[in-house]
């Protein structure tokens, strides 16, 4: 696991475009609302406008983000689902997945190091084919 850093491997992706915006949006709000709590000394609110912004802006993006990490697996992850009928799907796929995720874990223990293998050079009409086909 740590050799070839599989924690860090994404087991399902999902791109969350309006949550990134949201997170931002809770970040400036909390820097906001700490600086105007602490409007006599604006230099040490804006740092713990900062500090608490940047909490618990980590804290709502990684509570609510949809794709899974390994290391989530391995160290636990609450997950929340809007259905059951979503819920069931989602375990189905992290199911299907993680025995992918087995397979390839098990692959690694006769990895070994570094492979090479030799390319051999196209003649030149065949590699302009290939280029121009895009295969």
């Amino acid at each position: 696991m740590k050799r070839y850093r599989f924690d860090e491997a994404v087991l399902i992706e999902a791109i969350q475009p309006g949550l990134l915006r949201q997170t931002i949006i809770i970040v400036i709000f909390c820097v906001v609302f700490v600086l105007m709590a602490s409007y006599v000394s604006t230099g040490i609110g804006f740092f713990i406008g900062i500090a608490a912004g940047g909490g618990w802006g980590y804290w709502y993006i990684n509570d609510r983000r949809e794709t899974i990490l390994v290391r989530d697996l391995l160290h636990g992850r609450h997950f929340t689902r809007p259905s059951v009928v979503d819920r069931a799907r989602k375990e189905a796929w992290l199911t299907t997945v993680t025995a992918f995720l087995r397979q390839v874990i098990e692959s690694a223990k006769h990895w070994d190091g570094t492979e090479r293998h030799t390319i051999e050079p196209l003649p030149k009409d065949e590699a302009r084919r290939v280029i121009l086909k895009g295969v």
